[in-house]
């Protein structure tokens, strides 16, 4: 009877020794979205600073409400827009290879310490691995087209940047940032650092997608206290028992390898974003960048779909649907 019951509790302790899985928290509907059916009429929360849902009519009109559109020959309307949106259209990037990627860049004045951004993307099931995705950040001074800084560590007074990338042929959501106090990677070279590396969160394709990320400065510029929240479809990722896209000072744990966070619970409190030194830098800007550096197939289009952006001071979350009638 003993040596049985030794049994079972050495396989007990065995059980609980597992690593808690990776997973999804249930799905956040709190948000501004919720009191807006299908996102009508939320252009005119007083906490939205900006919407665009690409139903102007002409890639023309659309460009006009931008301050930079690049390439916009590769830009089209498509009729396919995610479950729930009350419009008619989504914008269509196609990159095609050995050629410029396309950009759509807006100031987001007169700047922000914290902002929201909600989008829904799908990716063509034969879209080959994206180098960078949407982004927000913030110059000072603020300026009307996007400047490059890939490979530099920003000094803290004149620029940031952070945002949602899908990590290339592995097809993960991450975070990719660059911040007065990143990290290096083993050649000494400064690029954007990563935070999730989980190739659990998977990136879909052929598929619609709900992404917010939330961005919040240090504030004093002294502190420590940035954070930055990525949602996927209104939910947080958990991995090992902790939540691992929302990041802060002091959570989650893990240990830094070079440039990549690798949250571990186990490991050290993650020790917070001074994204700036100077008050003047802030959030100021929104990037709708599909950046793609492959050419290994000349002539191949890759197809990125972008619908219902929000920009907002507060939570957003997923579109909400209207009722079904029984």
């Amino acid at each position: 009877m003993n040596k049985r019951i030794l049994i079972l509790t050495a396989a007990t302790a065995m059980i609980f020794a597992l690593p808690a899985p990776a997973e999804f928290t249930e799905p956040d509907t709190s948000g501004l979205a919720s009191k807006y059916i299908a996102d009508v009429g939320i252009e005119k929360d007083p906490n939205v600073i900006f919407t665009e849902n690409f139903e102007e009519g002409s890639i023309k009109a659309i460009t006009t409400r931008w301050d930079e559109a690049k390439n916009s020959s590769c830009l089209s309307l498509a009729k396919d827009v995610p479950a729930g949106s009350s419009g008619k259209h989504s914008i269509l990037f196609t990159h095609i290879e050995g050629q410029e990627s396309a950009h759509l860049y807006r100031q987001l004045l007169p700047g922000y310490d914290q902002l929201y951004l909600r989008f829904y993307t799908k990716f063509d099931p034969d879209c080959h691995p994206i180098s960078h995705f949407l982004h927000v950040g913030g110059h000072n001074p603020p300026t009307p087209w996007a400047q490059g800084g890939a490979g530099t560590r920003p000094d803290g007074d004149k620029w940031f940047t952070t945002g949602a990338e899908t990590c290339g042929a592995s097809w993960h959501w991450d975070f990719y940032s660059y911040w007065m106090e990143m990290k290096a990677c083993p050649t000494g070279k400064f690029w954007g650092n990563d935070f999730i590396n989980d190739k659990n969160l998977t990136v879909p394709k052929g598929e619609w997608i709900c992404v917010e990320l939330m961005t919040k400065m240090n504030n004093p510029v002294t502190e420590r206290n940035g954070q930055q929240t990525i949602w996927i479809n209104g939910r947080l990722w958990k991995e090992n028992g902790q939540i691992t896209s929302h990041i802060g000072k002091g959570f989650p744990k893990g240990n830094w390898v070079w440039d990549s966070w690798n949250p571990d619970p186990e490991g050290t409190e993650f020790e917070g974003f001074r994204w700036r030194s100077v008050k003047e830098l802030n959030l100021n800007y929104l990037w709708l960048l599909v950046y793609m550096t492959t050419d290994k197939n000349p002539g191949h289009h890759n197809k990125v779909w972008i619908d219902d952006v929000v920009v907002a001071k507060k939570y957003i979350g997923p579109i909400t649907a209207k009722k079904t009638e029984k």
